[in-house]
């Protein structure tokens, strides 16, 4: 997960200690119920330092409409100053700092130590190709240059940048490949970074998959999609382990207490439900089915590569394993 990820994970879990709830959004927005019971739809901006007022200025003509929720570690005076008079709104997590149409709402206890942010990621991401590979990584065929921009739902021109780009890919007669399929997947590991976007947690005492069936089933239910991920779909894929956590990915934000999950955190949960960053796991999925339910098993692969649990290598490599025999349960 990067920077940006770790503060609007932080900020979600600050807005649960004091008791306001996240009713909708998404990483760009949020509809939230404060702990007072107003409701207020905000626009979300992250911001890695304190925005200089040139910059806020900036931002708020760009939505008049809409209320700015800014994102960021720490303030300054002038921010505190526009939050306090109710011109923006704030989450500071390094402060323990939330203000929101003018009031400010405090955390019960002090917070745990923030997540270390990890290696910044620079520019922008190339999920295209990273789902072009995972393509490759998963076809029995080669596939053509056609067929990947319908599968990915990009230009061909887009496709052709990608795949050129990616090293073990190659043009054959019948399209593109990937060779050697085992050091393609091991580099396509070792490089990326995971879907982003941002993470709330949750707590359940019903076993893991049963929690995520209902999770899911909770989504269905109000017309969101979902995709299972981490030990529960390594788990329908290549059975080893007993699933410990949950993992699901959601195009939206969803309150779960409604579904009988207590709100948790980083450090002590038993579901993760993660709206991604990523724009293609939806469109990867569908190579296994039709209807997905799980994400595609390289995904799978790496959430359960960074999943906790002193056996989640071996659990990881079965999978593994698995994709480049082609023997993963579709």
């Amino acid at each position: 997960m990067d920077a940006a990820s770790h503060a609007l994970s932080d900020a979600l879990h600050l807005l649960r200690r004091t008791d306001a709830r996240i009713v909708a959004g998404s990483l760009d927005s949020l509809d939230l119920v404060l702990p007072d019971g107003r409701r207020v739809a905000t626009q979300v901006t992250v911001q890695q330092r304190p925005p200089t007022p040139h910059l806020l200025a900036t931002l708020r003509r760009k939505h008049p409409e809409s209320r700015l929720l800014v994102v960021t570690p720490r303030t300054t005076a002038h921010l505190r100053e526009l939050a306090r008079g109710g011109a923006v709104d704030v989450i500071a997590p390094a402060e323990e700092l939330l203000i929101v149409l003018g009031t400010r709402y405090d955390p019960p206890a002090p917070a745990p130590a923030p997540t270390p942010p990890g290696r910044r990621g620079r520019g922008r991401k190339p999920w295209i190709r990273w789902a072009a590979e995972r393509l490759l990584l998963l076809a029995t065929r080669p596939m053509t240059q056609r067929e990947l921009a319908a599968a990915l739902e990009v230009t061909q021109q887009a496709v052709s940048l990608a795949v050129r780009q990616s090293r073990h890919v190659y043009r054959t007669p019948g399209g593109w490949a990937a060779e050697p399929r085992a050091t393609l997947l091991d580099e396509h590991l070792a490089e990326y970074p995971g879907p982003g976007g941002a993470s709330t947690y949750w707590y359940g005492l019903d076993p893991v998959l049963r929690q995520a069936t209902d999770a899911a089933r909770f989504c269905a239910e109000r017309g969101v999609s979902v995709l299972q991920s981490g030990d529960v779909a390594a788990d329908a894929y290549a059975p080893w382990r007993l699933p410990t956590r949950a993992v699901l990915y959601v195009p939206q934000f969803l309150d779960f207490t409604a579904a009988g999950f207590t709100p948790a955190t980083a450090g002590a949960h038993t579901l993760e439900v993660i709206v991604p960053a990523d724009p293609t796991l939806w469109r990867t999925a569908h190579v296994v089915s039709d209807a997905p339910i799980l994400v595609d098993p390289v995904i799978a692969t790496h959430d359960v590569l960074h999943s906790p649990g002193p056996d989640a290598r071996d659990a990881a490599g079965h999978l593994r394993r698995a994709i480049e025999e082609g023997t993963f349960r579709g």
